[in-house]
């Protein structure tokens, strides 16, 4: 240190801090991070790490101590003052994020845009709808050159389902930025929703005639691609392959294996296999070795579909030789033993999946589920262990949450569940099973009509915000890829109804059992436990409890409510039973192709 100049010895201190925090020393790093701020405090990055840290080890109130502190010494920095506010609204003080953003006024729009954008979307998020829809007015007419914008002001009004005034403002973003491609993807989205069959296509072939003339070069492919998918999905199956084409003639080199992955998938929702195999053995020979591992695993869906489970389990043993780096093809591996109703060949994958990725939440979801025919127990050994080695993992606590879901479970607990969904959507805002499973467990509980609907609305706009983008049960809603947020969760919201109508004779039963005494103590004992509040390495003691048994009506066990959806379960059970499209949804889940 003595050899350096004293202005550097900040940031040396900002790297110490940082050291030492990734070693877990959290009282060195907080002090060194100190040290940073009182030698420069005019440097923004020592306040924003500083927060950072405090703000992961739950800190609130040090956290926001310290983004104020920050902002006395670099008034209206873009960045702390995006933190600040970010973080005032998870704190639930809208009142002083509000307030900071007032303090914006003489600051030059050139320099405050983006602040006031995330102030826009404040606003929104929490269901202020009209306020939003002034500051996106205000922006648009203060700073109409700026693309992102028009972008999210499109996006804002696509989200409260206006489909007609999120197309006028795409269209008039065009007109004054018609070089901005999100606009583009979105307008053609748009048109595909809102007009009629002939019409929409009249519509989606003007504007990607005119975006190819306008839009960046690098991107002419990508809207070549989405009109292909356009036409795809309208059947226009030759048009499509036309797109296509053009695609690759306008695309870089080492991103074409993207367009013949495309085009292999649209070859096969029309059951053109051999033309799709043919593409995809094309996309191979032109993906970069890092990402051939993704065409494998498509190759080995496409084998798996065509009945030939074998040759698919062999290409996917050769990507996780070949690619041990790429997690989703350890996850296809088990999946597909799970559709090959070979449980324990698929906790066998689980497992060795684990020993290579085993800071990946969704290997050790899908562990926690198929450990449900060793018992309730032992799900829940797994759960907690899980939960050592990825407490942030949302998909981790939605599993939790299904385990005291399940009416068959000895742990049956609905406090519980809630407690674990809360951590699931803070931590995994974007897994939409979540959501699911929590519209489940509020339609479940006893709460008066007025507070059932007031929560309801709380769920409906936190999954809107987040907008989910993945999750089996969320693609099992999601019939469409046109279908926005709003329509996947009322058709998740008549899924759920429907079924808890026609089992609502098991969980009365469940409900029931769980209010003896017994019952209760080694519920909470095991929830007790999942949340460390009770060592690991003391098990929670098997339940003294009979198992639940239902009389009469359709046959029914525990496993039919592994997830919310019986029918869902069912299906992954009896996927030999299924037509060509169930059985393709099933293996492909809602994955898209995205170019």
């Amino acid at each position: 240190m003595d050899d350096l100049p004293d202005s550097v010895y900040w940031r040396v201190h900002l790297e110490m801090a940082d050291l030492a925090k990734r070693e877990k020393n959290f009282h060195e790093a907080r002090r060194l991070y100190r040290l940073a701020t009182e030698l420069q405090p005019s440097a923004p990055q020592t306040w924003l790490e500083y927060a950072k840290m405090e703000e992961e080890r739950g800190h609130f109130e040090r956290c926001r101590r310290i983004l104020t502190t920050g902002l006395k010494h670099c008034p209206y920095h873009e960045a702390l003052m995006l933190k600040a506010i970010k973080h005032l609204e998870r704190m639930n003080d809208l009142p002083a994020a509000r307030a900071l953003l007032g303090t914006l006024q003489r600051v030059p729009i050139n320099q405050s845009w983006r602040t006031l954008l995330e102030g826009a979307l404040l606003e929104a998020r929490t269901a202020e709808t009209e306020t939003a829809r002034r500051v996106f007015k205000f922006l648009l007419t203060q700073a109409p050159w700026y693309g992102p914008v028009w972008h999210e002001a499109c996006r804002f009004e696509q989200r409260c389902n206006h489909l007609q005034e999120a197309l006028r403002v795409a269209e008039q973003g065009l007109q004054q930025l018609p070089r901005y491609g999100p606009l583009w993807f979105c307008a053609l989205r748009l048109y595909e929703c809102t007009s009629n069959s002939n019409d929409m296509m009249r519509a989606t072939r003007n504007l990607v005639e005119r975006g190819v003339r306008h839009i960046s070069k690098d991107l002419v492919w990508k809207l070549w691609f989405e009109s292909a998918q356009v036409e795809e999905r309208n059947n226009h199956l030759q048009r499509s392959r036309a797109a296509y084409v053009k695609s690759v003639n306008t695309c870089a080199a080492n991103l074409r294996w993207k367009v013949w992955l495309g085009g292999a998938r649209t070859e096969l929702c029309h059951r053109e296999f051999q033309v799709s195999q043919d593409l995809l053995e094309r996309a191979y020979e032109e993906s970069p070795p890092k990402t051939r591992a993704i065409v494998m695993l498509e190759q080995s869906r496409l084998h798996e579909l065509r009945g030939k489970a074998d040759l698919a389990r062999k290409l996917l043993k050769s990507a996780r030789r070949t690619n041990r780096q790429e997690w989703k093809v350890f996850l296809e591996s088990v999946l597909l033993e799970l559709r090959s109703q070979d449980v324990p060949r698929a906790l066998q994958e689980a497992r060795k999946a684990l020993k290579v990725h085993r800071g990946t939440g969704r290997l050790w979801a899908v562990l926690i589920q198929l450990e449900h025919a060793q018992g309730v127990e032992r799900q829940l050994r797994v759960f907690q262990q899980a939960l050592h080695e990825v407490p942030k993992s949302g998909e981790v606590w939605c599993e939790g949450a299904r385990i005291c879901l399940n009416p068959f479970s000895a742990h049956y607990n609905l406090h519980a569940a809630r407690q674990f969904l809360d951590y699931a959507i803070e931590f995994t805002p974007q897994y939409g099973d979540s959501f699911i499973e929590y519209l489940r467990l509020l339609m479940l509980l006893d709460a008066p009509r007025h507070q059932l609907e007031q929560q309801l609305e709380r769920l409906w706009q936190l999954c809107i915000n987040a907008e989910p983008n993945y999750g089996t049960l969320w693609f099992h809603c999601k019939t469409s890829v046109l279908l926005t947020t709003r329509q996947v969760l009322q058709s998740a919201t008549e899924l759920i109804e429907r079924e808890l109508r026609e089992w609502r004779h098991v969980y009365q039963l469940a409900r029931q059992r769980s209010e003896t005494p017994a019952f209760q103590h080694n519920a909470a004992a095991a929830a007790a436990a999942a949340l460390g509040c009770q060592s690991a390495a003391d098990p929670v003691a098997p339940p003294s409890i009979p198992p639940l048994e239902v009389a009469g009506g359709t046959a029914v066990d525990a496993a039919d409510f592994v997830t919310g959806s019986v029918s869902l379960n069912r299906m992954q059970r009896r996927i030999e039973f299924l037509d060509f499209d169930e059985k393709r949804a099933l293996i492909y889940g809602g994955d898209m192709i995205v170019p």
